[in-house]
């Protein structure tokens, strides 16, 4: 059984011995080093090394050599080992191995041993006393030399907090070096569901020969500075197999109260051993504990071996409007490494105050699986905050959704510790005695603990930031933000996932129509829609709107009927409708257009572009503008007829008609309607037209008839309104285009 023992003092150890390099070389074994400090000496054969040191922030781990040169076996149990410092300190080392305590003559026996350090000790601080048991001496002790941790130290001794435990310690089944390093990566404070979690990531370092998995029986809990314990449990990786010399991360999750101080909290780790629980180590979580500034790279933490991601909150802006405080947060994972990266799915949510409020925000853009070097992809997450809410107080924990299912369950699960112990001595020390070694003075006990594991649960996210949004912007109007834009240029959008990077699209049209007497009017925008690349893809629908110098939307709707693909080297026109005030300032003929994507966002848009725009001007001359053709009127007249009873207006028309751009037209094109009006403004005839298709019009001479009038309805000052008509799922939108008297 492992059990902390009492610290040895260095107290009556005057008569010590210690044997260094300043022996004969002739008497030192071949290959022995004879620096000073380096051996202790029993006898000019035999001597004791330090080998295999690995030290943390608060434990250390090194292997003891003894080499017996002499003729006779030498028993390991009459002496023993104990770490010090250069401050007097010493601290208890404990066998973490069972092996036999007799080393053969011309064998050379390791012995590991794991003791628990001060906070802050260094390698040049640290020695190891080697002493022989001696009942003649007041301590029980006579020191023999001893060895510089320093000369044993592997390469690359890591620089962060770490914490070495023996896994034999709680698995004797395991290899007599199973060991792992545990280093602490960040630590977040989330809310879900109303209740506050610390989430844990924890690496570890297999340091043995062999593969091995985290034991049953080890356990992790987080202690605040009050001394009040929080049972964690696994939240990912608890069923993780750690290959040797490789590392592998698990997280951990432990439910905390809303009050508890972060300061001074750490992370504990203990086993049970029968009713009492032993602690195998802790660190501290200060440095652990993380939340990330607007605008601030952050190391992904997901990420694999080799990989160079980093996320960080862009930008955050907010409005408040009647039903809440509008917050958008712009997250950007790069890939700054020189190999393609897999790009996760990340969802986030807005932790408002402490009360726990969480509210869900998703970016569900379309994305390739794969980011390649050098390059970025952006995440939006919208949310409505409380009214009253102060964004700028408000954080953002960005969540990675996994897929993966940890094993064990939240039960408990049992695993057996098996140790026999045993001493020559009644002082606390480490010995070996027979065929075994143990940490236990005093006693012969076998314990078999069944312990409950730290947890495991499935999850179906894990946090991966936690963003402050101080510093937020309120959002400006995106009419005066709006770029310069001419008609016809091309429309430059921000990446993303609706409109596909193989495709141009451009603002070809842009008219109003009033409609005195619905009191609104109509815009009609026409779009022009170019697919580039060499294969068939689905035409984009794009979410547009118009915004007014006081902030006012009015939304884009779409014709009815429109193709579905784009074949390669094509273009489309695709036409959107905008009801209007019927108001007559020059200011209420400038807009913003606002190309933007509500598909991909839980809450709100994601602007891919705004734009200064104005209403074009009808012409007043012959010539008649109606992408992508071009009508000019050579003459016209008005007549009517009567025949059997009934009259007829007739309007005659000679047109030159060209097609001035080869977009694609199809019957979803809009149509050209012709309305008869009396002198009183009712309409006392229609008849409908188009410029594809059968019945089209053409270039030349032709009649427009409406038949069917009553004697009443002749009225010597009828009109003719000619519309290009566009059907929405709104209605019909209807665009003047010329006038006949």
């Amino acid at each position: 059984m492992i059990r902390k023992l009492t610290t040895l003092s260095l107290k009556h150890t005057t008569l010590a011995l210690l044997l260094t390099g300043s022996l004969a070389a002739a008497s030192l074994p071949t290959g022995m080093a004879q620096a000073a400090g380096e051996a202790v000496y029993i006898t000019s054969a035999s001597y004791f090394t330090i080998s295999q040191a690995a030290l943390s922030s608060s434990s250390l781990q090194f292997a003891v050599s003894l080499h017996n040169g002499d003729q006779n076996a030498i028993d390991f149990n009459q002496y023993g080992v104990r770490v010090t410092d250069t401050s007097g300190h010493s601290f208890t080392a404990k066998l973490s191995e069972k092996k036999s305590a007799s080393v053969l003559p011309g064998q050379d026996t390791s012995f590991r041993f794991y003791a628990n350090l001060a906070e802050g000790e260094t390698a040049d601080q640290l020695k190891i006393d080697v002493f022989r048991w001696d009942a003649g001496q007041a301590d029980f002790m006579k020191l023999l030399g001893q060895l510089p941790v320093s000369s044993a130290l592997g390469e690359g001794q890591v620089t962060v907090p770490e914490e070495i435990i023996n896994l034999r310690t709680l698995d004797s089944t395991l290899a007599n070096d199973a060991s792992l390093a545990f280093q602490l990566g960040q630590s977040v404070r989330v809310s879900e569901n109303g209740k506050w979690y610390l989430y844990t990531q924890v690496s570890a370092k297999n340091l043995g020969s062999s593969s091995v998995k985290l034991p049953a029986a080890l356990q992790f809990r987080l202690v605040d500075a009050n001394g009040l314990k929080y049972a964690s449990t696994y939240a990912n990786g608890s069923s993780t197999t750690f290959l040797p010399s490789e590392s592998d991360t698990l997280t951990l999750k432990t439910p905390i109260s809303k009050q508890m101080a972060m300061s001074g909290a750490s992370l504990e780790f203990y086993y049970l051993n029968q009713s009492e629980d032993v602690t195998l180590g802790n660190m501290s979580l200060n440095a652990s504990l993380q939340t990330t500034a607007l605008n601030t790279k952050q190391v992904y933490s997901g990420q694999q071996d080799g990989e160079q991601m980093t996320v960080q909150a862009s930008t955050s802006q907010y409005s408040t409007q009647a039903d809440g405080v509008h917050v958008q947060t712009v997250v950007t994972l790069s890939n700054d490494g020189e190999a393609s990266a897999a790009i996760p799915s990340f969802i986030a949510t807005y932790q408002v105050g402490d009360s726990g409020t969480a509210l869900s925000a998703a970016d569900n853009t379309a994305r390739s699986a794969f980011l390649a070097p050098k390059e970025t992809t952006t995440f939006y997450f919208n949310a409505i905050l409380p009214s009253g809410t102060d964004p700028n107080a408000a954080q953002l924990v960005l969540w990675e959704k996994t897929s993966g299912t940890t094993s064990g369950g939240n039960g408990s699960s049992t695993g057996s510790a098996n140790s026999t112990s045993s001493s020559n001595s009644t002082n606390s020390t480490n010995s070996a005695n027979g065929d075994t070694t143990s940490t236990t003075a005093g006693t012969n006990e076998t314990s078999n603990s069944a312990t409950a594991s730290a947890g495991s649960g499935t999850t179906g996210q894990m946090p991966v930031a936690v963003f402050l949004l101080k510093g937020a912007s309120e959002a400006k109007n995106g009419f005066t933000t709006a770029v310069s834009y001419s008609i016809g240029n091309k429309l430059t959008l921000t990446d993303n996932a609706i409109v596909n990077k193989n495709v141009d699209v451009s603002l070809v049209e842009l008219h109003a129509h009033e409609n005195d007497d619905l009191g609104y009017k109509t815009a009609i925008a026409k779009y022009k829609i170019t697919n580039n690349s060499s294969n068939t893809i689905a035409l984009p629908e794009l979410q547009n709107e118009l915004l007014d110098s006081s902030g006012n939307s009015y939304t884009g709707t779409r014709q009815s009927s429109v193709t579905t693909q784009l074949t390669p080297g094509s273009s489309y026109v695709v036409s959107y409708s905008y009801l209007l005030p019927n108001r007559k300032t020059a200011d209420d003929e400038a807009f913003a257009l606002n190309i933007y994507d509500d598909k991909s966002v839980s809450e709100g848009k994601v602007s891919l572009g705004t734009y200064q725009v104005a209403l074009q001007k009808e012409d007043e001359g012959d010539t008649i503008d109606l992408y992508p053709f071009s009508l000019k009127v050579n003459d016209e007249s008005i007549s009517w007829l009567y025949s059997g009873g009934s009259y007829s207006y007739q309007l005659n028309l000679d047109l030159d008609i060209t097609h001035e751009d080869q977009v694609i037209i199809d019957s979803n094109f809009s149509t050209i309607e012709f309305d008869m009006v009396d002198s009183l403004g009712r309409i006392v005839g229609t008849q409908t037209s188009s410029l594809v298709g059968t019945g089209k019009l053409t270039s030349g001479k032709q009649k427009i008839v409406v038949t069917g009038l009553k004697n009443e309805q002749v009225d010597s000052g009828v009109v003719v309104n000619m519309y290009e008509v566009i059907n929405t799922p709104n209605g019909t939108a209807k665009r003047l285009i010329k006038q006949f008297h």
